[in-house]
C-alpha cells in the first residue's frame, strides 16, 4: 500500500463529505491507499457521514489534532503518510496518482497547496528552499505540506492537547530529514474556517501559553540538533517573544485581553 491518509476530525460535518469525496474520487487505484479518520469526540453528525465511506475509523477523547494524528501514525500501514484536515480537500482528482509516480525513496516530499484568502486564492509552499532556510523562516507548518515516509514519521510525534502542535512537529521533521524532494503541483486546498480561532479569553490565554510550549520545544531542538541551532534560534527571535510575554503578563495581571490586537496580528504575520 502506497499511502495512508490521516484525517483528524472534530465537529466538521459541514466539510467532511467534500473532504472524503476528494479522496475517494481519485484516479489512483483504491488498493494503493487507505483513509484513517480519527474522530476526537465530535458531537455533530461526523460519524454518521463517515459510515458512508470505507474509512478506518478511530476515536480519541479530546486529544486535539496532535493526539488524533498520533493515533493515525500508530495505525498507518502505507509506505507514505499524508495528513489532511477534515475541512480541507485534495485539490485535483489525479494528484495522488501523480504523487505516486513522483516518489522515489525520500523521507519527505514538499507539497505546495492552494490557500484561500479573502478575495483570491494562491498556490504557496516552501519549494526550492534549503532545510536551513525552512527551519529558520518557513511559515508553512501545516502537516499537509509534507508527504512523509512512514518509517521516518513513526519516530516523531505531535504534542497532544495543545494548540500550534504543528510548529514543533514541523521543525523536528525538518531537523531529521536526510533526503527530500519537491512536488510541483498543489495537493491540498486549504481554507481557514470559521471557528479556527476561538474567541474567548480563556482559550486565547491557553493559545498564548501553548505557543510558549512550542517555543520551549524549539530550544530543546537547539540542543538535540546543534548543526541547526543558529537557524532555530533565529526562528525563535522572529516570533516576537517579548511582545507575546507582555500580552500574557497583562492578561493574568489585569484580565484585560489584548490577544485580539497582538495575537491575531502575529497570527496573520506568521501565516501570510
Amino acid at each position: 500500500m502506497r499511502f495512508s491518509i490521516i484525517i483528524p476530525n472534530y465537529n466538521k460535518e459541514i466539510y467532511l463529505k467534500e473532504c472524503l469525496d476528494s479522496i475517494y474520487n481519485q484516479t489512483l487505484d483504491k488498493e494503493k491507499y487507505e483513509v484513517l479518520l480519527i474522530d476526537d469526540g465530535s458531537t455533530d453528525c461526523s460519524l454518521e457521514i463517515a459510515k458512508n465511506y470505507e474509512v478506518r475509523l478511530f476515536k480519541t477523547n479530546r486529544k486535539m489534532a496532535g493526539g488524533a494524528r498520533n493515533k493515525g501514525i500508530e495505525n498507518a500501514r502505507g509506505q507514505y503518510i499524508l495528513f489532511l484536515d477534515s475541512d480541507d480537500y485534495l485539490y485535483s482528482n489525479n494528484v495522488l496518482e501523480k504523487l505516486d509516480k513522483h516518489i522515489t525513496d525520500e523521507d519527505s516530499i514538499n507539497l505546495p497547496f492552494v490557500k484561500e484568502y479573502d478575495n483570491y486564492q494562491k498556490v504557496v509552499g516552501d519549494l526550492g528552499l534549503s532545510l536551513e532556510e525552512k527551519i529558520e523562516k518557513s511559515v508553512f507548518n501545516a502537516p499537509f505540506t509534507k508527504c512523509l515516509k512512514r518509517e521516518f514519521a513513526q519516530n516523531i510525534r505531535f504534542l497532544e492537547e495543545v494548540y500550534y502542535e504543528d510548529v514543533s512537529y514541523n521543525i523536528e521533521v525538518l531537523c531529521n530529514i536526510q533526503k527530500e524532494s519537491d512536488f510541483l503541483e498543489p495537493v491540498v486546498f486549504y481554507r481557514r474556517t470559521l471557528g479556527s480561532i476561538t474567541k474567548t479569553k480563556e482559550i486565547s490565554a491557553k493559545k498564548m501559553i501553548d505557543w510558549f510550549i512550542q517555543l520551549s520545544r524549539l530550544y530543546y531542538f537547539c540542543d538535540q540538533f546543534p548543526q541547526y541551532a543558529p537557524f532555530i534560534l533565529n526562528r525563535i527571535k522572529r516570533n516576537c517573544l517579548k511582545k507575546r510575554l507582555d500580552v500574557l503578563d497583562e492578561y493574568f495581571t489585569t484580565r484585560h485581553n489584548s490577544f485580539y490586537d497582538y495575537g491575531n496580528a502575529l497570527y496573520d504575520t506568521e501565516n501570510k
